[in-house]
């Protein structure tokens, strides 16, 4: 199999796989072919639609896919579609659905003793097994060439999930020449996550960094401002920002905080079109996550078709209070992460306690310690003292590395019980064409295949989402108790339940209804609405709660703006 080929199945799983994990899950995860067997079900499904949206024949749809993708992967996608063309159309005109195809090149299967697992229904009296024995039969040449049905085992594939990997695993910027974790790319964990570098050779020159020699000739804190002014003969940073009150703001959490997004457009059939994936590099690069227009780290407005609605965050109102903060910002997310995996990703926040400025810290893991795809999901859960640890070890983390006068703000988790409830009669994007799928449909397909985001909570049993809320709200009770009884000697430390009640309601009250703030993908996130709601929510808090951790409004902001305009973008 070329390479050529290979590439193009890998793009077409690295843009599916997070369709049905938040979490970007490992090729090969689950049963019955899990992640593999789903992601081949819903691309050919996808093509499909295509065909009875433009009424077309799969030939066509076929092409059609691979037209949209840009540059390089539009090559690699038409390679795949001259080899594997024909044996999906002849699968497809002898009456095969998605659900057969995929068993047939060995993605799916039938475990014995476990339930079987199907997207589409089947009219026809012979089984799957059966009929993908027969479509293999009719093209012995694919069936000997995919005798490996794992895409990361065949020879020239391995490099290249290799190099995936480290997109979505490595979780410092990828160029950062002086190793003081900020860089000068945009993704890779770039500026969309942090501040931007201005002097990468420097690993004294960083957001967040103190001002040295009045930043005259060095913009030490990248902010922009820097030099002298001729006319008093004092250094800009002197007169505009001395009486300031620099603060940065970073943030500890999971795929809420790093605001994963996957387009609605690439699954609703009606909607696919080129525009929608003019971006998919940076997409991918930036691990389908958005944190450059994120509740926390939100700095950039985006006027792609991927996504709608405001960007306010809590980086946003303290650049406003003071343009003094310009770039200092860290988000320090990651999808799937949990409170014991954090004690390892917290390493890449930046920040030296001698010479950098005090920080705010969010510390927000709000469902994957109660969230997995096992099956015996209760036994995969953080315990409620497991969690109490974490947290607490976090906090003793953070004391080695917050300069004096940070302030931190832990949340509880979300109660994910309201995501069925409020989805469960609505029909995914996938299923807007062709046969309806509703959210409980492909939620159980997911349990089926054990990859789903959240057995405890995405589920059709009322019985096991209010146990596991009840185990999200024990976990909280030990967040906050690890709050409150850490004796922290750098920083103020509150803790705050996780507003997702108080950002329903004001959605309800601008006139807008609950699930409308959900991602309509996954049906686990909140899409950007609700990104920007936490932002209100939280920056209301902390007007109310914590005005005294909150910098005054400098008297010079317009004046930085005359002198220094966007202080160098971001």
């Amino acid at each position: 199999m070329s390479k050529a080929i290979i590439s193009s199945i890998c793009l077409l799983l690295v843009v599916f796989v997070p369709v049905i994990d938040g979490r970007i899950a490992r090729l090969g995860d689950g049963a019955n072919g899990g992640v593999d067997c789903a992601v081949c079900s819903i691309v050919l499904g996808l093509v499909d639609k295509l065909s009875i949206v433009y009424n077309t024949s799969i030939v066509n749809s076929l092409e059609r896919l691979c037209s949209i993708l840009p540059g390089e992967y539009k090559v690699y996608c038409k390679v795949a579609v001259d080899f594997l063309g024909p044996y999906i159309v002849d699968g497809f005109i002898k009456g095969d659905n998605p659900d057969v195809i995929c068993h047939s090149l060995k993605l799916c299967h039938d475990t014995p003793g476990q339930p079987k697992c199907r997207i589409y229904p089947t009219n026809s009296g012979i089984s799957i097994p059966e009929r993908a024995k027969n479509l293999r039969e009719r093209h012995p040449l694919v069936n000997l060439l995919l005798m490996k049905s794992k895409i990361c085992d065949f020879p020239g594939i391995k490099e290249i999930c290799k190099i995936l990997e480290n997109v979505f695993n490595n979780h410092l910027p990828l160029v950062d020449l002086d190793h003081d974790k900020f860089g000068v790319e945009t993704t890779l964990r770039g500026s969309s996550w942090r501040g931007k570098d201005c002097d990468d050779a420097s690993a004294k020159v960083h957001p967040g960094a103190r001002v040295a020699n009045s930043d005259s000739i060095i913009d030490h804190n990248c902010n922009g401002i820097f030099g002298m002014d001729s006319a008093t003969g004092l250094a800009w940073e002197d007169k505009f920002c001395n009486d300031s009150q620099r603060l940065g703001i970073a943030v500890l959490g999971d795929s809420i905080s790093a605001h994963f997004h996957i387009p609605e457009q690439w699954l609703d059939a009606r909607e696919f079109s080129e525009a929608a994936f003019e971006h998919l590099g940076f997409i991918l690069e930036n691990e389908l996550d958005w944190p450059q227009m994120s509740a926390s780290t939100g700095h950039v407005n985006v006027s792609w078709p991927n996504i709608e609605g405001p960007v306010r965050s809590l980086y946003s109102r303290l650049f406003e209070l003071d343009h003094c903060n310009h770039r200092d910002y860290q988000n320090i997310a990651v999808n799937g992460a949990r409170s014991g995996a954090m004690l390892d990703i917290m390493k890449s926040l930046s920040r030296d306690p001698q010479n950098d400025v005090p920080l705010l810290v969010i510390y927000s893991l709000v469902g994957n310690d109660v969230c997995n795809g096992h099956p015996d999901t209760f036994d995969h859960m953080t315990t409620v003292e497991e969690m109490r640890q974490n947290v607490y070890n976090a906090l003793e983390r953070l004391d080695t590395v917050l300069p004096k006068g940070s302030h931190v703000v832990t949340t509880g988790l979300a109660n994910g019980s309201m995501l069925y409830d409020l989805l469960h009669n609505h029909i995914h994007p996938f299923g807007r064409v062709g046969v309806p799928l509703t959210y409980p449909q492909m939620y159980d397909y997911l349990s089926c295949l054990q990859i789903s985001p959240c057995n405890g909570w995405l589920t059709s049993n009322a019985t096991l989402r209010d146990l596991t809320t009840q185990h999200a709200v024990a976990l909280s009770a030990a967040v906050r108790n690890a709050s409150l009884s850490y004796q922290s000697r750098n920083y103020d430390i509150d803790y705050l339940d996780f507003p997702f009640d108080a950002v329903i309601q004001e959605w309800v009250a601008q006139g807008g209804q609950p699930w409308q703030i959900i991602e309509s993908v996954d049906g686990f996130h909140i899409n950007q609405y609700g990104h920007a709601l936490v932002s209100d929510v939280l920056w209301a808090w902390l007007q109310k709660e914590k005005p005294h951790w909150l910098p005054s409004v400098n008297p010079h902001n317009a004046d930085i703006e005359r002198v220094f305009k966007d202080q160098g973008g971001y």
